[in-house]
């Protein structure tokens, strides 16, 4: 009797446990469907600014909310495409690319292990930065952002990067990395449409078109898959197994709601279902926020923000209505000059053989016979092209450029007549600056980046790992990080905007600063040390005859400080004195709290013998 209801009531546990999962489930889908209407029309949006890009240009949404594309209104229209958003794209996306900044990692405090593990973090990120992959999810991130108006770029462990750190029962353990994963807005739904960014929504819904066979490898789910139209996520099984345009074959819907942390969630929940399955449901996986909180890991990044509205504009959208206006117009120019290279023939009713005429034309050598007592035919008076259509092409063209934000100052007719340098340098800083909106919004995204990949460093580090680290010498050298190491997320960015300098204006400035005397020592002369910076920032470093000299001396300088915390230290023959001195100097400046008398008077006894040696070579 005890085992009875034992099993009773273990059965009534999975019945209401079943119940409780069919509703989470079916809760997670109800709430995807509707976030899918209230946007719709942001889709379509998306969409017809995607076939703009690509020339489809007669293309309109219906009042049914689908992509037509428009017909003829008469069968000699021309209907040709002079594709002026795509080389306007492609122009700022250029630009964008130019914006590449450097992190920085501010130490937490001046103490050594501090200061040591925010270089660390630095290291991590220049490298993580530098991957090809990465580079390209930052591109293809931006070009969504400047097709759709907004982007996001998805910052998660991947169990299977980084080296192989093992093998259990024939399969290979790995240590683990960061993968950043460029997303586009048609896969991500947030609660509300009117919060201004992540950080104020409860909840985000991230919704993809998955494999079947990659949801079996992850989950462990045998799903049956479909064919899945990848913009608007809608899924039709398909019976003759024919996809079409932006349909992914054998696949489903992979929806994952993201919950920030409340009262009864701490901290925060994912759910994951895909065709009433439910995959996972339990906390935020990463510890990707400020003091150890879990939050979305998104980053969005927004080509034109829109006060009072999630998403932002594109800036095809604006310019979609100059470019319908800009094919119209040369569509109408070229049946114009049909007209007047054809011309326009008048006939007598029952003087000559119409379907013969309209088939061969007046062709040159055409014996055209008419019949007697009738008026010949004979070609309409020509009319001069009206000058109304190239003030309105020309005024076209400029608007362009109004709504872009982009002239090319090298080939516009009004800017080659500029024969002032300074004059084409303020027509470049004007465009560059139509631009610092978009530009700031890519390097906010750096730093958010950075921030949560240093987190989930510290979060998964749970030995040692080698980071791998190639300086400016392409010298590759390994440092050992624990958990403790990459701690330090207190990012920063040293440069400014790279829009607002370009690359040939640093040159200059450089140039500048050399002549001002700005660079040199208290005797006039340009140390080694600087000199070196100098050629790298130039881009000639190959012509440093010392090859990186400086930056060695650095470090052995930096090796002799460890040592003399513990133990006396010598000078050595091939020391650069000048450099040892200051940077050992530096160090008990930095260190002068925190050193005893006696490790204070060893850094004094090893500065004094590279002081006596610079005397002695100078005959002093």
């Amino acid at each position: 009797m005890y085992n009875l209801t034992t099993k009773s009531q273990m059965d009534f546990e999975a019945e209401a446990r079943e119940r409780e999962i069919k509703k989470l489930v079916a809760d997670v889908e109800r709430d995807f469907e509707i976030r899918q209407k209230e946007r719709l029309n942001l889709e379509r949006q998306w969409e017809l600014n995607m076939n703009f890009f690509a020339g489809n240009q007669y293309c309109n949404v219906s009042s049914r909310g689908e992509i037509v594309t428009e017909g003829k209104s008469y069968y000699w229209q021309n209907r040709s495409v002079y594709n002026h958003i795509a080389p306007l794209v492609e122009s700022r996306l250029a630009r964008f690319s130019r914006v590449t900044p450097t992190v920085y990692v501010r130490p937490q405090s001046d103490d050594d292990k501090d200061v040591a593990a925010a270089a660390l973090s630095e290291k991590i990120l220049w490298e993580v930065f530098k991957k090809p992959e990465v580079e390209r999810a930052i591109k293809n991130t931006t070009a969504w952002s400047e097709t759709c108006g907004t982007a996001f770029y998805k910052v998660v462990w991947d169990n299977k990067g980084g080296n192989v750190i093992g093998e259990v029962d024939g399969e290979k353990v790995f240590e683990g990395d960061v993968k950043i994963i460029s997303v586009s807005p048609f896969e991500i739904f947030p609660d509300n449409l009117y919060a201004s960014d992540l950080s104020e929504c409860a909840s985000v819904i991230h919704a993809r078109a998955v494999s079947a066979e990659e949801v079996k490898e992850k989950y462990g789910v045998e799903l049956k898959g479909g064919d899945v139209r990848i913009y608007g996520l809608n899924q039709t099984i398909s019976s003759s197994g024919k996809t079409s345009d932006g349909v992914k074959k054998d696949s489903v819907i992979v929806i994952e709601r993201y919950q920030k942390k409340s009262e009864k969630y701490p901290n925060g929940r994912l759910t994951t279902v895909a065709e009433g399955t439910l995959l996972y449901d339990g906390e935020l996986p990463y510890v990707n926020g400020s003091n150890g909180e879990r939050i979305f890991p998104f980053v969005m990044q927004t080509s034109q923000p829109v006060a009072g509205n999630f998403f932002g504009v594109s800036i095809v959208e604006r310019l979609i209505p100059v470019q319908r206006a800009y094919n119209a117009v040369k569509n109408r120019k070229h049946e114009f000059m049909n007209r007047l290279s054809m011309g326009i023939v008048t006939v007598e009713d029952g003087s000559v053989d119409v379907d013969d005429l309209e088939d061969e034309g007046l062709s040159p050598g055409k014996i055209l016979v008419y019949r007697q007592g009738s008026k010949a035919p004979e070609l309409m008076p020509d009319s001069t092209m009206p000058d109304d259509f190239n003030k309105e092409e020309e005024n076209l063209l400029n608007e362009f450029v109004v709504v872009s934000g982009v002239c090319d100052v090298s080939s516009s007719s009004d800017n080659a007549r500029l024969s002032s340098g300074s004059a084409l340098e303020i027509l470049i800083d004007q465009d560059n600056t139509r631009l610092l909106t978009a530009a700031e919004d890519i390097r906010r995204c750096y730093l958010e980046i950075a921030r949560q990949v240093i987190r989930l460093y510290a979060q998964f580090t749970v030995s040692v790992r080698a980071v791998r680290y190639q300086d400016d010498n392409n010298k590759t050298k390994v440092y050992y990080a624990d958990e403790n190491a990459v701690r330090c997320d207190d990012v920063y960015l040293e440069s400014e905007n790279e829009l607002l300098y370009t690359h040939s204006q640093k040159k200059e400035m450089i140039f500048k600063l050399y002549e001002s005397g700005l660079l040199t020592d208290e005797n006039g002369l340009l140390r080694s040390s600087t000199k070196e910076k100098i050629l790298s920032l130039l881009g000639y470093k190959d012509l440093d005859y010392q090859k990186g000299m400086a930056r060695l001396q650095e470090e052995k300088a930096q090796d002799e400080n460890d040592r003399l915390r513990r133990e006396d230290c010598l000078t050595d023959d091939i020391d650069d004195d000048a450099i040892h001195v200051d940077e050992h100097t530096r160090f008990v400046l930095c260190e002068y709290r925190s050193l005893s008398d006696e490790q204070k008077q060893r850094y004094y006894t090893h500065i004094n013998a590279h002081k006596q040696k610079i005397k002695e070579m100078k005959g002093e």
